[in-house]
């Protein structure tokens, strides 16, 4: 069954499901009571909308996300998987409408799938869409597609970050997109470095920690393209689905878009290789310059040290994964193959 995010290890079918609120949960942390108030809030919204099982996924950072199978009813408006997000904070929640907005706009032109909302209540508070398809694009799924998936893949989105880059977004709704808050996240990431990574890096790792601050401090004062982004480009967003002909690139979690530098969105493309980022870029038909890979590199940087100071601020991601997207990216020099 594709999926957006990951299964859980054990996902209900829907021929074992018994009755239509069974959920079933990747992390475990919505409790029963967020759970039945989320699927009331879905019932009151849509009532003409029912379902053979709810599968909970609470990975992401500011949403809870449920997904109803076997949807059926007037109110599913013919789709039998729905999306459900639920924004966790404030900002979050204010964004929604925007994004839901923005989306409608951008869809009609990009041919890679990407969330279109069909289901939003009046009153807000979350919203809904039907699933994006695919398995989710691992580095070790795209390795082991055959070359002309891989190439499909690359030219997807490539020409899906172009339109992205290339949108104007001086119309509405665009014009209310929001600057870059990469500034405010980097004096959130050096009050960390400098407080609470001491005790968990060894010194040669503070200088390197350090070292990527300034990187990034230094392009924030340089002037630079203003585009929209999508700014979380990761594996976790990225799906592909082989069911069609030819296959399509599908992109999830539009939550974090804003205005800024267009390397920002090839930064993390760099988990599946050197090569693969290249390939990208060479589909790429938007403003590039000799720096950009360069640039792409230090907010890859940058990501990865925002990894550890979200485990140890938030208690996101495990320290395993965390230390792990920080020692692929600790060199200054980009890797080239």
């Amino acid at each position: 069954m594709p999926v957006d995010p990951d299964p859980p290890s054990d996902p209900v079918s829907p021929a074992d499901a018994v009755s239509p609120d069974h959920a079933v949960s990747s992390a475990g942390s919505v409790s029963p009571a967020d759970r039945r108030t989320a699927l009331d809030a879905i019932r009151a919204a849509f009532p003409a909308l029912v379902w053979e099982s709810a599968q909970w996924i609470d990975e992401g950072w500011d949403h809870v996300v449920v997904m109803l199978h076997g949807c059926r009813g007037a109110d599913s408006l013919g789709h039998r998987d729905l999306v459900f997000r639920f924004p966790t904070d404030e900002q979050a929640l204010a964004q929604l409408p925007h994004e839901v907005a923005v989306l409608e706009h951008l869809s009609a032109g990009v041919d890679a799938a990407i969330p279109r909302y069909s289901h939003v209540p009046p009153d807000g508070g979350f919203a809904g869409y039907p699933l994006v398809c695919g398995d989710r694009l691992t580095p070790d799924l795209l390795r082991s597609l055959p070359t002309t998936d891989r190439t499909m893949i690359a030219g997807q989105l490539g020409s899906l970050l172009a339109a992205l880059h290339g949108a104007d977004t001086s119309v509405p709704p665009l014009y209310r997109v929001p600057d870059s808050y990469q500034p405010e996240n980097l004096d959130f990431v050096r009050g960390i470095v400098a407080n609470d990574l001491p005790a968990v890096f060894t010194e040669d790792e503070m200088r390197t920690a350090r070292e990527i601050c300034d990187e990034v401090a230094a392009l924030q004062s340089t002037l630079l393209p203003r585009v929209l982004l999508h700014n979380d480009v990761y594996v976790r967003h990225l799906y592909w689905d082989r069911r069609t002909s030819p296959g399509r690139l599908g992109l999830i979690d539009f939550t974090d878009m804003c205005l800024g530098d267009p390397a920002v969105d090839f930064a993390e493309l760099y988990e599946y290789g050197p090569r693969f980022v290249d390939e990208v870029l060479a589909r790429y038909v938007g403003r590039i310059d000799e720096t950009f890979l360069d640039r792409a590199w230090t907010y890859q940087r940058f990501a990865g040290l925002y990894m550890v100071v979200g485990h140890l601020y938030y208690g996101e991601e495990t320290w395993e994964y965390a230390r792990a997207t920080f020692d692929r990216c600790r060199s200054p020099r980009r890797p080239l193959d």
